[in-house]
């Protein structure tokens, strides 16, 4: 019962390439989606205070059971390396690998215990993220069975996770994002349009740094808050946009 409240297992810790120290790592608080415009390269770590020296990363190019594990990894190692795109306007963000093109899918393959995360080569449904505090966001999806499931860090041979009662951002199901790259298309990388996204209930906005939220009484609201249903304004310095927080 208890594999239905997570979302397919990762990856399973695997073997390192190199020690990185998690004390140097600087972690997003906000996440960046990419666009045609600029592309944001992350390094996925999960949350748990033991476990984020380990990244996220793409192994189905080497003879493993498991395409995706947790690995220390070098800096510069691409199949580390994962961008962020909407799908659609449903708040729903695709994960894609940089090294391979490959995305984490909607689908997962049974383990035991546990779900093994598969991926793909297109057309992933996407994850719900979802913050939780301390620079840590939750990946939700549903697949065909219609059960909702969060992506969660679970040992080879370990038995069946529970869902944590409290702590969720230093939790198995808490993943951390780091950001080593943004290339954008324009002349040296500048930024060349302001895009605004809704991911889970929270406004983020690519293009500017310095941007506002409003209610629509005109209370300025703090950009990380979970925002409740209704419409919101966000100002930047030289555009308005009213969103619609469904």
């Amino acid at each position: 019962m208890f594999y239905k409240m997570f979302h397919r297992l990762l990856l399973i810790c695997g073997s390192f390439l190199s020690i990185l120290s998690s004390e140097a790592q600087q972690f997003a608080s906000e996440l960046q989606l990419s666009t045609e415009d600029t592309v944001y390269w992350y390094r996925i770590c999960n949350a748990l205070p033991d476990m984020q020296d380990y990244v996220m990363t793409d192994c189905s190019n080497q003879d493993y059971n498991y395409q995706v594990q947790l690995l220390q990894t070098e800096m510069n190692e691409e199949y580390s390396q994962w961008k962020l795109t909407a799908v659609g306007n449903n708040g729903k963000v695709v994960l894609t690998n940089r090294a391979t093109g490959s995305q984490l899918g909607g689908m997962s393959m049974n383990l035991g215990n546990h779900n093994s995360t598969k991926l793909i080569a297109n057309g992933s449904p996407g994850f719900t993220i979802t913050p939780l505090g301390d620079n840590a966001f939750s990946l939700q999806g549903v697949e065909d069975d219609g059960v909702e499931r969060c992506l969660a860090l679970a040992e080879r041979n370990s038995p069946a996770l529970a869902w944590p009662e409290e702590n969720l951002s230093v939790s198995a199901i808490g993943w951390k994002f780091m950001l080593i790259e943004s290339k954008g298309t324009g002349i040296m990388g500048v930024k060349t349009k302001t895009d605004v996204y809704l991911i889970g209930k929270r406004i983020y906005v690519n293009g500017c740094s310095k941007w506002q939220l409003f209610n629509l009484h005109g209370k300025e609201i703090d950009r990380s808050t979970i925002l409740t249903a209704g419409i919101y304004i966000v100002k930047t310095p030289n555009e308005v946009f009213k969103v619609m927080i469904p």
